[in-house]
Order: C-alpha cells, then sequence, then structure tokens
C-alpha cells in the first residue's frame, strides 16, 4: 500500500509540475500546440516592458498589462488595430496602428491612468513607433510614412522612399533606422532621412541596434542582416519561415521570432558567432520580443499568444487565476489519495494480525 501511495503521490506531483510549466505531455522532440486560457484571444502585435513588473502588449482593439504577476486587460480607446507600442517609463507611453480598410492612422497615448486617442497627421495605417524621450519620437506606416513627436504633436515627415516602413529604432535623436518592405533600409542621421544600400529584396519587418556600428534586422524568407557600421550584409539563418521580430541584450546575445499561419512558431538565439534554434512552446505565430534581461523575456503573437523566457526555456505564461485553483485543487487530490491508501493500508495490517490471532 505504501508502494501505491507514494505511485499516486509521484504522479500527481508529475501533473502539477505539467500545469506550472504549461507544458501538455508529449513524446520526445514533439511540438504540441498550448490551449490555455490568457487574458485575451486577440492577436498579439507588439510587447514591451518598461522593467519586469511593468509591461504591455497590444494587438486588434486589445491592450493588457503586465504587474509583475498577471496578464490583465486594460480599457482601450480604441478597435482599431494596434501594432507597436513603446513605453518611455510606467506612466508615459504610445501605440500605433490605424484601420486597414477605411483606412486610417490610429495614435493612442498612456498618461500613467488612461490610453486616450491622439490627432495623426496621416491617415495611413502605422507600423512601428519608437520613442527617444517623452518630446522625441518617431513612427512610420504604409507609403512610406514618417511623423515626429515633438512633445506638442505629431507631424509628418519627408520620407525618401514609398515602400511600407515597418519598423523604426533609434539609437538616439540623430541616429535612427526604419526598414520595410522589398528590403528597404532607410537612416536618420539627425536632419533628414536617407535610403542606405540592402543586401536583400525581401520584406524586412523589424530592425533593432545594439549601438550606432551594431544592428540587426530580420524578415520574410528567413532573411536576416546584420549591420557592422559601415554596410549591412546577409546572415545565415536556420529556417526560411518568416521572422517577425528581433531584440537584441547585448551584442553576444539576442533573439528572433516569428512564423506563419500554417501554424509554425519560430524562435532563434544570437551568441555573438551563430543563430541557432531554440524550442518554441507554441506552434502560434510570434510577432513581437522583448527582452527585459538575458535571464528574462516575453514574445507574443497570434490568439492571444505569450510565452516567457525563463533564462533556461521558454515557456506559456499560465495566468495564476487559473493555475492556483488547479494546483490547490490537485494538491487537495494528492492529500486525499494518500489519506484513503493510508487507511486501506492500516486496515489491511488489522485484517493480517486478526488472521494470525489463535
Amino acid at each position: 500500500m505504501r508502494s501505491f501511495a507514494f505511485k499516486v503521490s509521484l504522479i500527481v506531483v508529475m501533473v502539477l509540475a505539467a500545469l506550472y510549466i504549461g507544458l501538455p505531455t508529449a513524446k520526445a522532440g514533439e511540438v504540441v500546440p498550448l490551449n490555455w486560457t490568457g487574458p485575451t484571444k486577440a492577436n498579439l502585435s507588439s510587447v514591451y516592458m518598461v522593467n519586469a513588473s511593468d509591461g504591455w502588449a497590444v494587438g486588434l482593439g486589445t491592450i493588457i498589462y503586465w504587474d509583475g504577476t498577471n496578464w490583465g486587460n486594460v480599457t482601450s480607446p480604441t478597435t482599431d488595430l494596434l501594432l507597436s507600442v513603446s513605453m518611455i517609463d510606467s506612466n508615459d507611453g504610445w501605440a500605433v496602428g490605424g484601420n486597414f480598410f477605411t483606412p486610417s492612422s490610429t495614435i493612442i497615448h498612456w498618461n500613467g491612468v488612461q490610453w486616450s486617442n491622439v490627432t495623426s497627421p496621416t491617415t495611413i495605417p502605422l507600423w512601428s513607433v519608437f520613442m527617444v524621450s517623452a518630446s522625441d519620437g518617431w513612427a512610420v506606416g504604409g507609403y512610406g510614412t514618417i511623423i515626429r513627436w515633438n512633445g506638442a504633436s505629431w507631424n509628418s515627415v519627408t520620407s525618401p522612399t514609398i515602400y511600407i516602413l515597418y519598423s523604426v529604432f533609434m539609437t538616439n535623436s540623430t541616429d535612427g533606422w526604419a526598414v520595410g518592405s522589398s528590403g528597404t533600409i532607410i537612416r536618420w542621421n539627425g536632419a533628414s532621412w536617407n535610403s542606405v544600400t540592402s543586401p536583400t529584396a525581401k520584406d524586412l519587418f523589424s530592425v533593432f541596434m545594439v549601438s550606432a556600428t551594431d544592428g540587426w534586422a530580420v524578415g520574410h524568407s528567413g532573411t536576416i542582416i546584420h549591420w557592422d557600421g559601415a554596410s549591412w550584409t546577409t546572415v545565415t539563418s536556420q529556417t526560411s519561415d518568416m521572422f517577425r521580430s528581433v531584440f537584441m541584450v547585448s551584442s553576444t546575445d539576442g533573439w528572433a521570432v516569428g512564423g506563419s499561419s500554417q501554424p509554425s512558431s519560430i524562435v532563434t538565439r544570437w551568441d555573438g558567432t551563430n543563430w541557432t534554434w531554440v524550442m518554441s512552446p507554441t506552434q502560434r505565430a510570434l510577432m513581437s520580443v522583448y527582452m527585459v534581461s538575458s535571464t528574462d523575456g516575453w514574445a507574443v503573437g497570434d490568439y492571444g499568444t505569450i510565452i516567457r523566457w525563463t533564462g533556461a526555456e521558454w515557456v506559456p505564461e499560465f495566468p495564476t487565476a487559473i493555475l492556483l485553483p488547479l494546483l490547490i485543487t490537485l494538491t487537495l487530490i494528492a492529500v486525499n489519495l494518500t489519506k484513503t491508501a493510508s487507511k486501506k493500508r492500516k486496515s489491511s495490517l488489522i485484517t493480517n494480525k486478526n488472521k494470525t490471532d489463535p
């Protein structure tokens, strides 16, 4: 009986562990779709972490907030598609997007209390926003659209391209980059945006600069390119799938994520020498990645997918509101099963004793 109780307890502990990390039972090497309940089922386009206990993610008419324990829904002033979010601090941030059917441009601002709509100087949907400071920010979008925040209003800026600009990243107020369709790359020199020679004709969806002499951009068909301070060059990747987002912790540590609607999910890591494949705990396409540190980071994507880097692996973020009751329930089951097994053992001992008594 002791063996039975031990086995029951072990099984329950294993189930608890599986629930805790949010991974379903699977054969070795098998990728299993995860169907866990998050704060939203809306596609999530962008994630930005102010710090480990303060973060935001946006999507289709959706805004969710990380408070250090849970992700929860926050009232959105728009039903439009929000494609990018950038925070200055806990009390100041921006998100952009638009309606591709109207079409229209959407800009919303966080003042520490609520998100509210802000007038846009364009009707073209915006794909990306990057804030340098409270009085200096950039957003880019379709048809080469570029707008700038001066602390009081957003204003249109002359663009050197008519191609869609999907991502913008500023190293400082006088140096920045934007990338887009057909391999488009443009650079801000403090006075104007200018086209830069690109090593690819593939769409580029995300750019991240470690410094003025070290940067990365990723895109369609597994495209990865690197800036060394003099030129952009193509770097080998291990996939032909679509990269959606890149984030660098340092020059020797970075991540790129993506996927398509097949469905597929790709995660790869830069170690200073090579980009190598990392197991993803989901089959949903990942649209954005943001690292708090080398041991803590987030990625979001289709159908409200949220995964977190623990420093050792990527795991699905299982809301405490759902996890805690399950843990309590299964713990009680384990206790009751152990007690039942113990009673049966005592009963068996008494029965055996009676049988042996003269």
